[in-house]
């Protein structure tokens, strides 16, 4: 092939390419493009820095219980029960603190430029697909203990049979609560990345 057929053939391809690149920017310039809701942006904001604000209260306050009853009933459980609990306090305290952690970005918000709360608000839903990823696993942890802890009281309480038929009801009930809290929070991770999507894609329009 001659030079010149060689240069005639290359220009014909760098002609069909930018023919496709106009075609492109074309159509994406054609498409819809959906106008921002600033106002509704920062109402949803302010929405979600109530809530983290109450969940984080939630959070702390509810392990006050869990405390107050080992403190109380220590004497009453072996040893083995003893490095249970301790166990399951060592795992639980750190994931408290990154809850409250993943929780602050709403939390502890403020009123600035109206173009941050579109930043804060895609932050702290990326952060609740999270707490609710955390949420979603720490149930069938919580049945794994609870029969744990079932197992080590048949064993080594030496519990009577109506004591083992009334633990035995409450796994059962503390199975199924898990089992419908599973799927809540599964439910509520897929809403969360759904809005964590169309943040993202608002954000691009800017």
């Amino acid at each position: 092939m001659h030079n010149s057929d060689k240069e005639n053939q290359k220009t014909t391809d760098n002609t069909a390419e930018c023919r496709q690149n106009d075609n492109l920017s074309a159509l994406w310039q054609a498409q819809p493009v959906t106008a921002i809701n600033l106002e509704e942006v920062k109402s949803s904001l302010r929405s979600e820095r109530t809530k983290q604000r109450w969940y984080m209260v939630i959070d702390s306050l509810a392990f006050i219980p869990a405390i107050y009853f080992l403190i109380n009933s220590w004497d009453k459980f072996t040893f083995v029960a003893h490095a249970m609990f301790v166990f399951m306090l060592i795992t639980a305290l750190p994931l408290l603190v990154y809850q409250l952690w993943l929780r602050r970005v709403a939390a502890f918000s403020k009123d600035t430029q109206t173009v941050d709360h579109l930043i804060q608000l895609t932050k702290q839903i990326k952060n609740n697909v999270k707490i609710a990823f955390i949420t979603k696993h720490s149930t069938w942890t919580a049945v794994l203990f609870g029969y744990a802890f079932l197992l080590e009281r048949y064993f080594f309480g030496d519990p009577t049979p109506e004591k083992t038929t009334k633990m035995a009801i409450v796994m059962t009930s503390l199975s199924i609560g898990m089992l419908l809290w599973y799927v809540w929070a599964h439910k509520r991770q897929k809403r969360f990345e759904r809005q964590l999507k169309t943040l993202e894609g608002m954000a691009q329009q800017r």
